[in-house]
């Protein structure tokens, strides 16, 4: 029997990977929604509107453990254990955001987190040619160039 939240997750991934998307874009359109879930989230527990506060993170969560359960440990390496670790540490704060004194900085520490790793991604896609979003944000710095030199040793093969 297949987990619900995974089989969520990837329609998430299968959603954004559609129309032959080039595996990069895709990544960068993944953590794209999945901050704008977490901006939706915080916004919501400003107001105080928890309901949508626990939704909001439920589409970041699902999208996040969409992109942790396609990684490939075995092509990867070093590079997609790292991003495991990343991905299961942001589901985990997410999982506990509402339950902080103060929800709203808890929900903003994740998305610093995650805006660094688009940064990076988004960096990636596009010394590769790709062109990963219409916001064209890029990023320079050894973390998106370590990214890169390791999914160059890893032949590319972090995710299925």
């Amino acid at each position: 029997m297949r987990n619900p939240t995974l089989t969520k997750a990837l329609s998430a991934y299968a959603s954004a990977n559609s129309a032959a998307l080039p595996p990069l874009v895709a990544v960068v359109r993944l953590y794209e929604t999945a901050a704008a879930h977490l901006h939706q989230a915080r916004d919501a527990a400003r107001d105080g509107r928890f309901d949508a506060h626990f939704q909001a993170m439920d589409r970041a969560i699902t999208i996040l453990l969409g992109l942790d359960s396609l990684l490939k440990l075995d092509k990867g390496g070093d590079v997609a254990a790292t991003l495991r670790r990343f991905y299961r540490s942001l589901v985990r704060q997410a999982g506990l955001a509402a339950a902080r004194r103060d929800p709203v900085a808890a929900t903003e520490a994740i998305i610093r987190q995650l805006s660094f790793m688009t940064k990076a991604w988004q960096t990636i896609a596009a010394e590769r040619g790709a062109v990963p979003s219409s916001t064209g944000a890029s990023a320079k710095g050894s973390h998106a160039s370590v990214i890169g030199r390791s999914m160059d040793h890893a032949r590319g093969g972090l995710f299925g």
